[in-house]
């Protein structure tokens, strides 16, 4: 298990520092994240070559948005794969336009 990080992203409207980007090499990587204030979303998708971007459900089966709120403490597992020559897009956002969210996280395992 690696140190827990502590990341405050800021409001929506600020237009940057409102997301971190956690895609990954392809394989599963569980994170522990703890919300201490406000709520995060986070999004998983696919590449799709046809449209030129990150639109698609991951392949994996994996949901492609997960709502976390204050106090939430859970355990998630990314299973990240390539499509279309490109590998998954995940990315962690605040889920409000006008207030700072502070979360936790630390990566718990990584499976191949």
């Amino acid at each position: 298990m690696e140190e827990e990080k502590t990341v405050t992203l800021r409001p929506v409207l600020a237009l940057h520092g409102y997301a971190v980007d956690f895609s990954q090499k392809p394989g599963k990587m569980t994170y522990r994240f703890c919300v201490k204030s406000g709520e995060v979303e986070i999004h998983h998708h696919s590449y799709d070559g046809a449209a030129g971007f990150w639109c698609l459900p991951p392949e994996s089966g994996d949901d492609e948005k997960k709502v976390l709120h204050t106090g939430d403490d859970v355990e998630i597992t990314f299973h990240s794969s390539i499509h279309d020559c490109e590998p998954d897009y995940i990315v962690v956002t605040n889920h409000h336009y006008g207030r700072p969210a502070v979360f936790s996280y630390s990566r718990v395992r990584e499976t191949a």
